[in-house]
Parts: C-alpha cells; structure tokens; sequence
C-alpha cells in the first residue's frame, strides 16, 4: 500500500509470479506511486524465485496498457479470465503482459 493510513493513494498484490491487482486512486495518478508500486511487486515476485512476472489486463483498458507498456511489460496473448461472482461465474476477456525480473541464467 502507499498512502497514509486512510487516505490508500494505491496497492499492489501478488499472488505467486501474477501481479494480481494494481491500483492507484485517481487523485495519485501520474505522481509516481503506480511506478512505486509495479517497481516492488516485481521485486517481491523475483525475490520469491520467479523469473517471469505476468498480469491480466482488461481489453480495452488503454491507460494501463500504455503503462505497463513503458515499464516494460509486452503483451503476450488474449485469454478469457474466469472470474467468481456473488451471482456466479463472470468471463472476462483479457491482454497477458509479461516481464522477465528474476536473474537470468548466465548474467
């Protein structure tokens, strides 16, 4: 999380080698917590042994493309995420990105 307690300007959550969610509230955007935050998220993902980070994107969702894009994220494919819902299962067609952020053999 960054912020002061209360007033949450973002979070990150990973889940094993997914950037699971990633959330900057509108009043941070473009202050630099969204890089802050993917920055230690990748960090925790390689720490945790992974070399390869991936996350899902909603199609369509250009602002976060475009940014995971400049932090060196390439979209890899389109899949359909299957999403549990109070009232049942909701399919979401999504972009995977992924990034290398583990050490690389022979570096």
């Amino acid at each position: 999380m960054a912020g002061p307690p209360g007033e949450a300007a973002g979070l990150s959550i990973v889940k094993g080698d997914e950037l699971n969610q990633l959330f900057v509230a509108a009043a941070a955007r473009g202050s630099g917590v969204g890089t802050i935050l993917i920055d230690d998220a990748e960090q925790r993902i390689a720490a945790a042994g992974y070399r390869i980070a991936w996350l899902a994107c909603a199609i369509g969702n250009d602002r976060a493309a475009r940014f995971y894009e400049k932090r060196g994220w390439q979209r890899t494919v389109t899949f359909t995420s299957r999403l549990e819902t109070p009232d049942g299962e909701f399919l979401l067609d999504v972009w995977r990105y992924e990034k290398s952020v583990g050490i690389q053999p022979g570096r």
